[in-house]
């Protein structure tokens, strides 16, 4: 399916039937991976949030088509602004990152500077336009490159001292998982 043919189905009504209808169209086209992420950035905020809804569904259920594309996402990661693909992004580098993650993504984990994405992370952490759950996603993130970075642990627990009066009852039951988590480090 080319870029164009992608863009009009994923820009059509799809009701109640959005989770099938995304999967079918995974599942029964050749997608470009490459195409799907410049579709996150569409215009049209639907269209871009369900391509990035199959990026999250390529990379949790195909890891062998989605590996060799997570250094573009990590790139494109910084100038994404659309809130719900944000979402989808965060959860990826989330999932990614994850003690139990496949082991080939924990490969290519392993493989990646972080850098340069920790900063995007603790900036939409911090941001009172992000939505809670992709702030939860980062925190998550983050959490789980503090054993390779340090830093991150001291850095991390201010921030959430700081959010966890702010923000909401989703935040606050993550934010304890996750200064369990930090504490065993």
């Amino acid at each position: 399916m080319n870029k164009e043919e992608l863009i009009a189905r994923l820009g059509t009504s799809m009701e109640f039937q959005m989770v099938a209808t995304l999967t079918n169209i995974i599942e029964s086209n050749d997608i470009d991976i490459s195409d799907l992420l410049d579709i996150t950035f569409y215009k049209k905020k639907e269209v871009a949030f369900r391509a990035a809804w199959m990026l999250e569904y390529l990379m949790t259920n195909k890891p062998d088509l989605f590996i060799k594309y997570i250094p573009e996402l990590i790139s494109l990661l910084a100038k994404q602004k659309n809130p719900s693909a944000m979402r989808h992004y965060a959860k990826i580098i989330a999932l990614l990152t994850d003690r139990r993650a496949n082991d080939a993504y924990k490969d290519k984990a392993a493989s990646i500077d972080f850098e340069l994405i920790i900063d995007v992370l603790f900036t939409w952490l911090v941001d009172t336009d992000v939505l809670v759950a992709t702030k939860v996603h980062c925190m998550q993130t983050l959490a789980n490159l503090a054993p390779r970075y340090d830093w991150i642990k001291e850095e991390l627990l201010e921030t959430i001292d700081y959010l966890v009066d702010i923000e909401s009852i989703a935040f606050f039951g993550r934010a304890r998982q996750i200064r369990k988590q930090l504490k065993k480090l």
